[in-house]
């Protein structure tokens, strides 16, 4: 049986946007990084070739990087598959999965910025009037959403309903030491970590543990240090693709993706993995 037939015999349990989950044996399961991209909480048909492998690359990088800060559900065990399903795909831990996603911005973009420009506020906080998109926030926030196919901002109140004020606050200090510590890495490198997302479970022992992915191009965003200049900054994320999408006036359904523009963002994120892991 080739690894490819193997695969095949593994229940799938799960299929995200971009990641299949399978189940790989009582206490592991199987994620496997696709080519699929989404935008608008909205999965494209195409595919562009390549993201998955970098994806799962990136998002192995960080768990071993930054395993002291908190306990992640990576385990270096190398799935008996062919090699193209390989580098895709990683054997993880089975949690009870937190019904929460936790979001950290340290600068302001996104859906931060849209509000910003609209209201003079971040997501319920206050930030300075004169600020321009892609500005450092003068302190890191948190701003917690629910885990669903439209991901809703919550109050760190509704969260600590959710899930229990004394989980809120492990999960908001490990949020918050994970971004401190990988945007001094990044930075380093001359990239800057605007903003990103974790997710979390818990395991058999009651344990918080860092799940799904982290710190790649499709949960957070990154920026060239030398290049942040407001609407002109040079990112390394799925940014570049939002952005055609709302210049084309897209209309929440399946297109055709230009293959310059499936070019431009296998190109970013290879970039992105590259300046950080190099």
């Amino acid at each position: 049986m080739t690894g490819d037939q193997k695969i095949n015999t593994l229940k799938k349990i799960h299929s995200g946007k971009v990641r299949d989950i399978y189940e790989y044996d009582q206490k592991k399961l199987l994620i496997v990084s696709s080519d699929r991209i989404s935008a608008f909480d909205f999965v494209f048909e195409e595919e562009v070739l390549g993201k998955g492998s970098l994806l799962n690359k990136m998002s192995i990088f960080w768990f071993k990087k930054l395993k002291s800060i908190i306990k992640n559900h990576y385990l270096d065990i190398k799935p008996d598959f062919d090699q193209e399903i390989i580098e895709k795909s990683m054997i993880v831990e089975k949690t009870k999965v937190l019904p929460i996603e936790a979001i950290i911005r340290g600068h302001i973009a996104g859906s931060a910025w849209e509000e910003f420009e609209k209201t003079g506020n971040i997501l319920g906080n206050e930030a300075r009037s004169d600020m321009r998109k892609y500005d450092k926030l003068d302190e890191p926030i948190f701003t917690p959403t629910t885990k669903s196919e439209k991901d809703e901002n919550i109050s760190i109140d509704v969260m600590r309903n959710t899930i229990g004020s004394e989980l809120s606050e492990k999960v908001i200090d490990a949020s918050y030491k994970l971004y401190a510590s990988a945007y001094e890495f990044a930075k380093s490198k001359g990239l800057i970590i605007a903003d990103t997302k974790f997710e979390f479970g818990i395991d058999d022992d009651g344990k918080l543990t860092l799940i799904d992915e982290i710190f790649t191009p499709d949960c957070s965003r990154f920026l060239k240090t030398s290049t942040i200049d407001g609407e002109n900054s040079e990112t390394f994320d799925k940014q570049f693709f939002r952005d055609f999408l709302i210049k084309n006036n897209w209309n929440q359904s399946q297109i055709k993706i230009p293959d310059n523009i499936k070019s431009q963002i296998i190109e970013r994120y290879r970039l992105a993995y590259e300046i950080i892991t190099n």
